[in-house]
C-alpha cells in the first residue's frame, strides 16, 4: 500500500464567551490564565493535555450543541511542526465518513488556543474505562470489536492506517454501547525519549513503528491484538486468546493479512466437531457438578479478589504518580494566598476512582491512606513554596522594619533570615 496515507498526529480529547478568561494548564503541570476569546465557541473548560504529546483538550458548547476542541499545548502553539500535524489531522479525519469514526467539524483559530480541529462530541466512556470495572458483557465485548473491525476496514480501503490504536481511543457510547474510533495519527509518543518510562504508553504500539519504521494496516491489526489481551487479561472472555496471538506477532508478515481476517475470526462460530466437543464436556461436567459446585465457588471467589487487588493496585499507582503532578498545579504563587490548598476537585476525583474498594475492609483502608499522603504532599509543597516565597521577598523588602530586621543579623545565612523573615511577616499582618 505504498499510497497509504501515515498522519504524524497528536492524540488526546471538554464555551465561553467574549472576553471571558479561564484557566488552563501548560505542559509542566502548573496553572495560569489564558485569554480565550471567541465569538463562535462558548463555556471552553478544560477536559485533559496529553501526558508525553503536545495536545490538550477542551470541551465548548457551539450554536447550542457540545463539541470537542483539539489544541496545541501553550508550548507549542508556535511550533511549525506540531501546527502541521494539527492541521493534517484535520485533513485526513476530514475524508473519513462512517458510523464508528468519530467525526469532524472544522478547522478554525481561536484567540488563546491558537489553531484547533472541532469535533463532534461523544457521550460515552472510552473502552479502558469500561474493561477495568467490566461493565460490558461478553456479547457487547465482541460487538464492539466487530464494529472496531468495520470502521479500521473502511480506512484501510481509504489509505488511512491509525497507527494509535488502544483502548483509549476507542469510545463507547452511553446510549447504545456503539463503537467510535478517535484520534487517528501517529501515537504523540517521543520514542527517543525514556522508554522505561513510557512503557505502558507503548503497550498497544506496534514494534516497528517504536523503531522507527512504516506503517501498514498490519500494525493495526497487532494494536487490535493487543487489545483483545487487555481484555483477556480481565477475564471478562478468554475467547480471543488464539486470534490475539496471531495479531501480535512480532514480524508483520505473521499475522493476518488484512482486518477483513480479523473479523471473520471473531464472530466466527465454532466448527461442528468442537460444538460436540463442548456439548460433552458440560455434560460430564453436569453430572459432577454437585461434587465440585463448592471447590469452584471458592476459586472463583479468590479469582475475582486477585482481580480486584490487581485493579486496585493499578488504581493506587495512577493515583500516586499523579502526585508530582498535583504539587505542582497547587504550587503557591503568592504570600497573598492560603498555605491551605483546596484539592477538592481532584479529591472527589480520586475518590469516584477508589469508590469500588470502599466496601472491602483492606483495600478500603490503603486506599485512604493513599489519599491522606497525597494530600500531606501537596499541603508540604505549599509550605516550601511559602517558605521560599517568604525568604525571597524578605530579602528585596526596602521597607523599614526589613531594614532594621536584616542589618542585625551579624552572620547572615538563610536559617537566620528565615527566622526574622516571620517576625517581619507576622508584623505586617
Amino acid at each position: 500500500m505504498s499510497d497509504t496515507i501515515f498522519p504524524n498526529l497528536d492524540s488526546t480529547e471538554d464555551g465561553q464567551t467574549p472576553q471571558e478568561q479561564v484557566t488552563v494548564k501548560n505542559t509542566s503541570g502548573q496553572v495560569h490564565p489564558t485569554e480565550i476569546q471567541s465569538k463562535d465557541y462558548q463555556n471552553i473548560h478544560l477536559l485533559t493535555e496529553s501526558r508525553y504529546g503536545a495536545s490538550r483538550v477542551f470541551t465548548a458548547m457551539n450554536n447550542g450543541r457540545k463539541v470537542i476542541i483539539k489544541a496545541l499545548k501553550e508550548t507549542y502553539m508556535n511550533d511549525p511542526k506540531r501546527r502541521a500535524a494539527l492541521r493534517k489531522e484535520y485533513e485526513i479525519t476530514s475524508q473519513l465518513d462512517h458510523k464508528y469514526i468519530r467525526k469532524v467539524i472544522d478547522l478554525t483559530t481561536i484567540q488563546g488556543l491558537g489553531e484547533c480541529v472541532i469535533f463532534e462530541y461523544i457521550e460515552g466512556k472510552t473502552l479502558n474505562e469500561h474493561v477495568r470495572v467490566g461493565t460490558l458483557s461478553e456479547k457487547q465485548i465482541k460487538t464492539v470489536l466487530t464494529e472496531v473491525c468495520d470502521a479500521l476496514y473502511y480506512m484501510h480501503r481509504n489509505q488511512i492506517v491509525h497507527c494509535d490504536l488502544n483502548p483509549e481511543n476507542i469510545l463507547v457510547t452511553d446510549a447504545d454501547n456503539k463503537a467510535k474510533i478517535i484520534d487517528i495519527g501517529l501515537p504523540e509518543t517521543e520514542y527517543t525519549t525514556d522508554k522505561e518510562l513510557l512503557i505502558k504508553e507503548m503497550e498497544f504500539v506496534a514494534p516497528e513503528l517504536i523503531k522507527g519504521e512504516d506503517c501498514d494496516p498490519r500494525s493495526d491489526i497487532y494494536s487490535l491484538g493487543k487489545i483483545m489481551e487487555f481484555i483477556n487479561e480481565r477475564n471478562i472472555t478468554r475467547q480471543f486468546n488464539n486470534i490475539a496471538t496471531h495479531c501480535t506477532q512480532f514480524s508483520k508478515e505473521q499475522r493476518f493479512d488484512t482486518i477483513s481476517e480479523v473479523r471473520t475470526a471473531i464472530t466466527k462460530g465454532h466448527p461442528v466437531v468442537k460444538t460436540i466437543l463442548l456439548v460433552l464436556a458440560l455434560c460430564a461436567l453436569a453430572a459432577l457438578a454437585f461434587i465440585y459446585v463448592p471447590k469452584i465457588k471458592e476459586n472463583a471467589e479468590k479469582e475475582k479478589a486477585e482481580r480486584l487487588t490487581v485493579d486496585f493496585t493499578h488504581a493506587i499507582e495512577r493515583i500516586e504518580a499523579e502526585t508530582p503532578v498535583l504539587c505542582e498545579k497547587y504550587a503557591l504563587k503568592s504570600l497573598s494566598e492560603p498555605i491551605m490548598a483546596d484539592w477538592t476537585e481532584d479529591s472527589l476525583r480520586y475518590s469516584q476512582m477508589l469508590q469500588p474498594y470502599f466496601g472491602i475492609g483492606d483495600l478500603q483502608n490503603a486506599a485512604m491512606e493513599v489519599l491522606q499522603e497525597q494530600k500531606a504532599s501537596i499541603q508540604k509543597h505549599r509550605q516550601d513554596d511559602f517558605e521560599q516565597l517568604l525568604l525571597n521577598t524578605f530579602k528585596s523588602a526596602e521597607d523599614s522594619l526589613a531594614v532594621q530586621l536584616r542589618s542585625a543579623l551579624t552572620e547572615p545565612n538563610d536559617s537566620l533570615f528565615m527566622i526574622e523573615a516571620f517576625k517581619w511577616f507576622g508584623q505586617r499582618q
